[in-house]
């Protein structure tokens, strides 16, 4: 029948195909791929498919009856043999058998004659023709092999030339190495011995898939059982596993590990194959004869870790047993094997329960094997984390079920994971290592049930440290709390760890949580028995994070004088930031000159902060001097990002945009070289785009950013701020609101409190009440920790909604409270430490400077609701809060906020409460001079004012340019100087003169120039105005000139028949909204009408023949054009529009004209 079938299907397939010879062929010579007979409805492996390539070699054994085709009686000899050369030893192709599950049961018959793996070389030579077919050897690997053996005993000796190879261990060099073994002499050689049959076999086995495994055992065989080493056993295990023979492998690592005979002591482990026997048994699921293996290997080969026992060690989580497992763990399917030993687990699992040892063994097998499968999981290139949550969340689910102990598994896997970047970053999305704490923590207080035999360990500590540092990272202190009371929780009755209260106290200083940190610093004291210099100035850290200096001050003598530490450098630094947090340049250079006469060594710490106070006044010439003393003390700040970035915003604050960015393009160059070293430049574009926001450049702060991204600059949410805010300063806050709704979460960025600020200010700036509500009200949902920029900005749009909602109502009661706004003044004040709100490391977004310190966080708060109780009227309840504010202040409190007293005043000035005006002004004045100043005031004070109070004179002019003033902060008092000057105008004449009050007002205004300060438009034009309604005209017009009239546009040309009557005053000018900046000074056009009315009396008085002055031999109206020619020539060709403002002054005078 068999004949038939065969015989037909060739002549078949012959005439389907049109062969051209129609000729029998024998089947003998048919490829047995395509030959059938009866049993070809049997289920073939999977290798029946492969293309038939030589993978056998000279020495490879026989097929055993269990591993032959089924059946194989029925097949010829020669496709016997070439069955046996298409087998596939890998572990796909077993993978592949075994899915197979569903196939019919088949009972193997096998006749195949098994080969004695024993033979030597010369009798599996003499074998037939199958055995040939099966052993064959490639022949151009032999023949190569061949010829470089020829070439090498041509130089050496075989002996000498295998030693060679062996040392050296050439890869690939197998075959080569075979060969020179049989070229030594047969008999009475050195070359049996087993000094140089180790080696070979070491060789030989070295990849784990040996070419020709028969030779390794054959010569493992040949070593006496004294000679036999771990390394011999692991070779000849691999061997069996490479041949499928599990069994012997099995026997001889029992053998091997009997007794621990290679294990010299505990911290010894030699390798006596169990990776590798592991790896097969799991590929193969044969769970059993892994258990065994592994039984053997913890029982006698390594029975103690650190003098405990290896089981109880695994079983508390404090080993995992890497050398057996790592190659099991790198099995291409390694999760489905895993679902296999729970599936295993789950129908074995009252033999696997017994009896205690088996528990044991079990148990740590588990925990033993999975912590590596974890790995294997964790560490990929690019992960799924949607795959990574579904697996690890079924795992511990299945054990759960199965009650299989999770402790071990549960520390590991987070662990694990906390030691990955991707996880201790902040992202948001689902947290796996958090969701793994929260199952970890239910089932360890609520759902535990205790095994009688074994002891349940709570979680561990350093995991449990990991954690909480993970949260004091990323500012989740509600988070740090709760972890401090699962801690006492899982350990009662013992005091926490030395490295977790180190932790809470460097989580708690950073965020300028005095209270807690003295908390921890006392239980720390208390359990230690002592302290250490570092949590020392742990106490010191938290008062520089507040800019608290009083309290910097009282720590650093409680720590010389009550702990008795001598201060290190360490400490020298941290006081030395607390001055520069608060802003304080003398305070900072008497600690600086105080640290180096005690011997301290300044390092880049100490460097650091004095950089970033002089970058931060655009004191570049300090930076430079301050920069050039580092280098000249050997302190490396040239590779410092941070302090190159600092040179950068110190041009920056300098208004040296050029400059800037030709030092950061200069970083840039060095930063793809490799020479800069720390942090990346993405804060030092980050303050260059923050520098073209503010002055709402959206086009450079754009081409910064493409920058960036093309330089692979890394971005963050500080970058994202900064564009918002350009995007703010042009109208375009809905954008800006997108970027917070839409691109900071979709690149994984956190929101921070910055970005709401900006928000909430854009919206109120554009009068869209409701949006900046709903902004708020967005923060406060998400739980966004607080900064003091966030809270001004609450308390502005909080106050804001009210005061639209009443103007909506008409309540105009000014005794009417904004009872909103005050309970959330209320609530911030009460519910924690303002202290926190300076700690932060956010960027500052208002543009207001001020002392950054705790003591001024309330004070600028109630400013903020005095300033909206003013749009009212509202005195009495302004001065109610002014009681409070002063409340809150300490005695020992430098200075009181400028923006707080700024409030005050001008609520002092609605109530025309003129002394009260000037106090307040003369508080602005004497803190306001510790923010200017720069380090070349405190080195070279500046002289006395000059004695003349002409507001002309060259002199003012030149000490105004040459003024060393931090050039970014010239501005800082700008609101108060225009609130004091009105006051000195608007006084009461009857009380006080207003040429007197003029005067003073002069007098202000040029020492204020003198010293380096700026006068915004706004003041000047008022100022102008009053000397000219006060018939001081020559001063009006002669200052007019000088500051106004540089930056004039002149009037606009039209046509006559073009000549539009609905324009306002000042469309009449040549202007256009990008030439009116914020900093600009040029007349307004109420000044010029008042002027143009001054000039048009004079020309009257004239006319009728008075104002002739006999000191100049002149009239009036000719001094004016001498000294002021360019106001005359604009008020005389100003447009005559009869609007309200030129009627209010002229009636129906003549005397404007086109």
């Amino acid at each position: 029948m068999l004949e038939r079938a065969s015989t037909c299907l060739e002549s078949g397939g012959r005439q389907l195909f049109r062969a051209p010879n129609p000729c029998l062929r024998s089947r003998r010579k048919l490829h047995s791929t395509f030959w059938h007979h009866g049993a070809s409805h049997l289920s073939l492996p999977l290798w029946w498919a492969i293309n038939p390539t030589p993978n056998g070699d000279a020495d490879q054994p026989a097929t055993s009856a269990a591993d032959a085709a089924p059946l194989d009686f029925l097949y010829p000899e020669k496709t016997l043999a070439l069955l046996r050369r298409l087998s596939v030893r890998t572990d796909a192709a077993s993978d592949a058998r075994r899915q197979q599950l569903h196939r019919p049961t088949i009972r193997g018959y096998a006749t195949a004659r098994r080969t004695d793996h024993r033979l030597g070389s010369a009798a599996l030579e003499a074998g037939g023709d199958a055995l040939n077919a099966v052993d064959a050897v490639d022949a151009a690997e032999a023949k190569e092999a061949k010829r470089e053996m020829h070439e090498r005993l041509m130089a050496s000796s075989a002996h000498e030339s295998l030693g060679e190879l062996l040392r050296r261990k050439e890869p690939g060099k197998q075959e080569l190495a075979w060969q020179l073994y049989h070229a030594l002499p047969a008999q009475g050689s050195s070359g049996t011995t087993p000094d140089l049959l180790l080696p070979l076999l070491e060789y030989l086995s070295a990849d784990n898939e040996p070419a020709v495994p028969t030779r390794i055992i054959r010569l493992f065989d040949q070593l006496p059982d004294a000679a036999r080493t771990a390394s011999s056993y692991r070779a000849v295990i691999v061997a069996h596993v490479a041949l499928r023979e599990i069994g012997p492998a099995v026997s001889l690592h029992r053998t091997a590990a009997k007794g621990g005979r290679f294990v010299e002591n505990e911290h010894h482990v030699p390798d006596i194959g169990t990776g590798v026997l592991l790896r097969r048994l799991v590929a193969d699921e044969q769970w059993e004869l892994a258990l065994r293996v592994y039984s053997t290997y913890v029982a006698d080969h390594r029975f103690s870790i650190d003098r405990q026992r290896t089981t109880y060690r695994i079983r508390w989580g404090q080993a995992t047993l890497p050398e057996i497992w790592t190659e099991a763990a790198h099995l291409p399917e390694i999760q489905e094997h895993v679902r296999s030993l729970l599936v295993y687990s789950r129908q074995h699992k009252d033999e696997l329960m017994s009896t205690p040892k088996k528990k044991m063994i079990f148990y740590t097998f588990v925990q033993s094997f999975l912590p590596h499968v974890m790995d294997r999981l964790l560490h990929v290139r690019k992960p799924n984390e949607d795959e990574i949550w579904d697996w690890f969340t079924k795992l511990f689910e299945d054990l759960h079920a199965q009650n299989i102990p999770v402790d071990a598994s549960y520390n590991y896997a987070i662990t694990a994971m906390l030691r990955l970047d991707r996880y201790r970053k902040y992202t948001n999305q689902r947290k796996i290592h958090l969701e793994l704490y929260r199952r970890y923590r239910q089932w360890y207080l609520y759902d535990r049930v205790d095994d009688p035999d074994f002891k349940t360990w709570p979680p561990q500590l350093p995991m449990l440290s990991l954690v909480l540092s993970n949260h004091g990272t990323h500012g989740s202190l509600h988070r740090v709390h709760d972890m401090v009371h699962d801690i006492r929780t899982f350990y009662p009755n013992k005091p926490l760890p030395p490295n977790i209260l180190g932790a809470l106290l460097l989580i708690f200083a950073e965020h300028g949580d005095v209270q807690r940190v003295n908390e921890y610093f006392d239980e720390f004291s208390a359990s230690q028995g002592k302290v250490d210099p570092k949590q020392a100035n742990s106490l010191l850290y938290v008062q520089a994070r507040r800019g608290d200096v009083p309290g910097a001050l009282a720590v650093f003598r409680r720590i010389r004088e009550d702990l008795g530490f001598t201060p290190d450098v360490q400490m020298w630094n941290t006081l030395l930031l607390t001055y520069v947090r608060a802003d304080d340049l003398d305070g900072a250079l008497e600690t600086f000159n105080n640290a180096l006469d005690a011997g301290m060594e300044p390092n880049e710490h100490t460097f650091g902060p004095m950089l970033d106070m002089c970058a931060n006044r655009g004191d570049i010439e300090a930076f430079e001097a301050l920069y050039s003393r580092a280098k000249q003390m050997q302190i490396a700040l040239d590779n410092d990002v941070r302090a190159r970035s600092g040179y950068v915003q110190a041009f920056l604050n300098a208004e040296d945009a050029d400059g800037a960015e030709e030092i950061a393009q200069g970083m840039l160059k060095q930063w793809k070289a490799g020479a800069l070293t720390g942090h990346p430049l993405t804060h030092t574009w980050n303050i260059m785009i923050q520098y073209y926001a503010l002055r709402g450049d959206v086009a450079n702060s754009r081409r910064l950013y493409r920058e960036m991204v093309d330089n692979k600059i890394p971005l963050d949410s500080i970058t994202f701020a900064s564009l918002m805010r350009s995007l703010i300063e042009i109208k375009q806050t809905n954008a800006a609101y997108k970027i917070l709704r839409v691109t900071l979460p979709a690149n994984r960025m956190r929101v921070e409190a910055i970005h709401y600020a900006i928000v909430m200010t854009g919206f109120l700036k554009e009068g869209q009440y409701d949006l900046a509500l709903e902004t708020y009200e967005r923060m406060v949902e998400r739980n966004v920790s607080q900064t003091i920029s966030s809270r001004q900005a609450s308390i502005n749009t909080v106050g804001m909604a009210e005061l639209v909602r009443l103007l909506k109502v008409k309540n105009r009661k000014p005794r009417q409270h904004l009872q909103h706004v005050e309970r959330l003044l209320r609530d911030m004040l009460t519910e924690g430490d303002v202290g926190q709100d300076v700690a932060h490391r956010q960027p500052n977004h208002n543009r207001y400077i001020d002392a950054h310190t705790q003591s001024i966080v309330p004070a600028s708060y109630y400013g903020l609701l005095i300033t909206l109780y003013n749009t009212r009227g509202a005195y009495k309840i302004c001065k109610e809060l002014f009681a409070k504010a002063e409340a809150t202040m300490k005695p020992s409190d430098f200075d009181a906020p400028t923006t707080f007293l700024t409030a005050v005043m001008e609520a002092h000035y609605r109530a025309k409460e003129w002394d009260e005006v000037q106090k307040c002004w003369d508080l602005i004045r004497e803190s306001s001079s510790k923010l200017i100043k720069t380090f070349q005031q405190v080195m070279n004070p500046a002289p006395e004012p000059p004695e003349s109070p002409s507001l002309t004179d060259g002199v003012v002019i030149q000490r105004f340019e040459e003024s060393r003033i931090a050039l970014n902060r010239r501005q800082v008092i700008v609101k108060a100087t225009r609130i004091y000057i009105r006051s000195l105008i608007n006084r009461n004449p009857k009380k006080n003169p207003t040429n007197k009050l003029l005067q003073q007002a002069q007098l202000t205004i040029r020492d204020l120039l003198v010293n380096g300060f700026v006068i915004d438009n706004f003041t000047w034009n008022e100022f102008i105005v009053a000397l000219a309604q006060n018939n001081q005209l020559v001063s009006a017009f002669t200052i007019a000139e000088t500051y106004l009239m540089p930056r004039f546009p002149g009037w606009r040309n039209l046509a006559p028949f073009y000549v539009r009557h609905d324009r306002k005053g000042y469309q009449w000018m040549e202007l256009r909204h990008y030439d009116v900046k914020r900093n600009s000074v040029l007349p307004r056009y109420k000044t010029l009408v008042v002027l143009a009315k001054a000039l048009a009396d004079v020309k009257e008085d004239e006319r009728n023949g008075v104002g002739y002055v006999e000191r100049e031999v002149k009239w009036a109206r000719e001094i004016l054009e001498e000294k002021a020619p360019s106001v005359c020539r604009a008020v005389e060709t100003m447009p005559r529009t009869h609007d309200e403002m030129q009627e209010r002054y002229f009636g129906n005078q003549r005397g404007v004209r086109y």
